[in-house]
């Protein structure tokens, strides 16, 4: 049988510095039947203060709440390491248009030259931070660098569970492990300025790219997850825990043997056209980590019902060639100023830049 619930997991039971403990076996028990029979789970007692999260949430309203001239200053357009801001409808997933608007945001890097590296390297870079919110990058800074540290942890946990060696495994991520962050607003179905196309997705079904991610969410609600069996199901917000979810990465290292779980976003109507906000925290490999492919003979593979079709999946070998893609099939306008496609190479490139530092278009 597998779960038609999410599960919710204590974290604090798992004990790093002695994760053979009655405590720390317990939590890796239901890691394991949440990682295997539903892909998503939410944490309790994280650690993570709940002044943290809520000034996290006030300080991107005041961004959302800028006039669009002003959120346009950081325009996601605007880097070739796909970060900054998305008006409303401007990120494309399972071929609908997005119905909210986001800022995007990943670990701090110096921009590369365009030659002598792969070219995915380019998805390292600096931030657009917007400056006119007092605090935004501290605030900002303060939350994903807690998520972090939560979901390297139940990362080592995860090792655990598939008994690998933790220090192998986390020789995948190595020092330049990829962090990525949205900071999202989802309009009400029925918001008379920003209203939402008539999907009514804010964002359709899809798996996320990477390897783990972690889903803060206020009261408001809209995440939904397919089941195995392809029922959706709502991910009811629950005070301070967080939502965790498997990526397309785990799923291709133990040969789809653990799948990562299809869930999307709807826009829901509201009296008083109340907005959802919410941050998810994508955690991957570093860029040029080979994703191996290992059999997991404590596990069975399951058939599973799933709105992604396998043809949208991300399973190149190189996770940085898989994020790559990923931006380039989300975000076409930024991928069309930044990026080229040679067809006899059948490869994607930089565009060189112009004398005044914009790229080609």
């Amino acid at each position: 049988m597998t779960l038609d619930v999410i599960p919710i997991l204590d974290y604090s039971k798992y004990q790093l510095d002695d994760p053979n403990s009655n405590s720390s076996k317990e939590f890796l028990d239901s890691l394991y039947q949440a990682m295997s029979e539903v892909g998503f789970f939410y944490i309790k007692n994280h650690g993570i203060p709940l002044e943290l999260q809520q000034k996290s949430f006030d300080t991107i309203k005041s961004f959302f709440k800028l006039p669009i001239e002003e959120k346009l200053k950081v325009e996601l357009k605007n880097s070739p390491h796909f970060r900054g801001y998305s008006r409303l409808n401007a990120e494309t997933t399972d071929y609908k248009q997005d119905n909210r608007e986001q800022l995007d945001l990943g670990r701090e890097y110096p921009v590369l030259p365009i030659e002598g590296q792969p070219v995915y390297a380019h998805l390292r870079g600096p931030n657009q931070w917007p400056e006119q919110i007092p605090g935004f990058k501290e605030n900002v800074t303060e939350l994903m660098e807690s998520m972090t540290n939560v979901g390297l942890t139940i990362i080592k946990a995860m090792a655990q569970v598939l008994q690998f060696d933790q220090e192998e495994f986390m020789a995948l991520f190595g020092e330049n492990y990829g962090v990525r962050c949205k900071l999202l607003r989802y309009p009400a179905l029925n918001d008379p300025v920003d209203t939402p196309l008539d999907h009514g997705l804010g964002v359709g079904p899809h798996k996320d790219t990477g390897f783990l991610a972690l889903l803060l969410q206020d009261d408001i609600g809209g995440l939904q997850v397919q089941t195995q069996g392809g029922r959706w199901i709502d991910a009811e917000p629950i005070p301070n825990t967080f939502i965790v979810n498997i990526g397309e990465i785990f799923e291709r290292l133990t040969k789809q043997t653990f799948v990562a779980t299809t869930h999307r976003v709807i826009n829901k109507p509201s009296a008083n056209y109340t907005d959802r906000y919410s941050i998810p925290l994508f955690l991957a490999p570093a860029l040029e980590t080979k994703i191996p492919q290992v059999d997991i003979p404590t596990a069975t593979k399951r058939n599973i019902v799933s709105d992604v079709k396998q043809d949208q999946l991300l399973q190149e070998e190189i996770y940085g060639v898989n994020e790559l893609l990923g931006y380039l099939r989300s975000h076409k306008i930024t991928a069309n100023k930044w990026y080229y496609f040679n067809n006899e190479e059948k490869q994607w490139h930089r565009k060189p830049l112009t004398n005044d530092h914009t790229a080609e278009t």
